[in-house]
């Protein structure tokens, strides 16, 4: 039977305002950010993971502290064979808060994962898997700064810049994840933001503001989620579109999709691209249908979130046509009645708990410009 749930709306199109009468759940987004540790009575970790059954005491990790395990994606069906360690994965992921200048922020790291079972690059691969984005929120809203790999360094920059082009505030709500109070489950919502993306590094655009800005739509939900690993979450899942049509109801023209999945044990746990189905992979020449069906052969992914949902009075997510060999979303205009098939067409699923030793954390310092700390 098909799921609907009654939309909540927020419509942000002020930076700073927070409209809307969504009744925050019981946690900040803060929570959904950072990775858990389970805990002893005193408060000191234990070699446990969150959904352990001997884990009865968990807490964010705090700064420095090294976590007893690392967030693995799933190699799909290339995995390795138990004699070689089984599934690894082939990138760590890590989500840590990280202090500096009195300043904390939250760095997602991403690590290479030495492994026999590692897939080959192509247009269906996140081609720059080592790296980190940072993160962090304010009374309003949770965000992302920017994010650094090797092949590329995008720097997400607003209007907060005019009052202090030298501070990091300039990086605030460049990217939306969604509010600062987490909704109830079953809530959606929607804002529209001003940003304006550089690249390269934070700290060589500090001083001046960017002369224009760009308006993106964003759309959130809270819902249960079940990922590769089997793991039930509940999951705040943030859908970045880039553009945003005139009335601000909807992403309008826009052909391509990020939506990531971000729960309070792991925070940051499932990273998805979406495209329009006559979208065409500006460098590999191949159709959204073609990646999609690519990703669902590998095996890496479980299925996304499904149901009904309203977003807006213009926007509306529903599940596409059943296909066999493919993930699917119809996003429609219920006024209208114009109606998009959309595929998914990238995915990794970082809820591949591997126990990790108490080894150094990663360098957040190789990958995570000082400037997002700026005062």
């Amino acid at each position: 039977m098909m799921r609907r749930w009654t939309p909540v709306l927020l419509l942000a199109l002020a930076l700073g305002q927070v409209p809307g009468t969504v009744q925050a759940g019981d946690a900040d987004i803060g929570d959904f950010m950072t990775m858990d540790v389970c805990v002893d009575a005193g408060d000191r970790p234990l070699p446990l993971v969150p959904g352990d059954t001997a884990c009865t005491r968990m807490r964010d990790a705090r700064p420095g502290e090294i976590p007893p395990y690392g967030l693995h994606n799933f190699a799909g069906r290339r995995s390795c064979a138990p004699d070689q360690g089984g599934d690894q994965g082939t990138i760590e992921r890590l989500n840590l808060p990280v202090t500096r200048d009195g300043q904390t922020r939250i760095v997602s790291s991403n690590t290479p994962v030495t492994s026999n079972c590692a897939e080959g690059a192509g247009p269906d691969r996140d081609p720059s898997p080592a790296g980190a984005s940072i993160q962090w929120h304010d009374e309003a809203y949770g965000f992302i700064m920017g994010s650094y790999s090797p092949v590329a360094l995008s720097v997400y920059q607003s209007p907060g810049c005019v009052p202090g082009s030298r501070s990091s505030r300039r990086f605030f709500r460049g990217w939306i994840i969604g509010p600062a109070k987490v909704p109830e489950v079953g809530a959606a919502g929607f804002g529209v933001f001003e940003s304006s993306l550089a690249k390269g590094a934070a700290s060589d655009v500090m001083g001046a503001c960017p002369t224009r800005y760009r308006s993106a739509f964003t759309a959130w939900l809270v819902s249960p989620m079940r990922f590769k690993s089997g793991r039930e979450m509940t999951a705040l899942v943030s859908s970045h579109f880039a553009q945003v049509s005139k009335d601000g109801l909807s992403p309008g023209a826009t052909l391509q999709m990020e939506q990531t999945y971000w729960t309070r044990a792991f925070g940051l746990s499932r990273w998805e691209k979406w495209a329009r189905a006559d979208w065409t992979h500006p460098r590999g020449g191949e159709s959204a249908p073609e990646l999609a069906r690519r990703l669902f052969k590998s095996g890496r992914c479980s299925p996304p979130v499904g149901g009904t949902v309203d977003i807006s009075a213009r926007t509306r997510f529903s599940p596409g046509p059943p296909q066999p060999d493919a993930y699917t979303r119809i996003i429609s205009d219920p006024v209208s009645g114009e109606s998009h098939l959309w595929y998914l067409t990238l995915c990794e699923d970082y809820t591949n708990t591997i126990p990790r030793p108490a080894a150094p954390l990663p360098d957040s310092a190789g990958v995570a410009d000082r400037a997002y700390w700026a005062p």
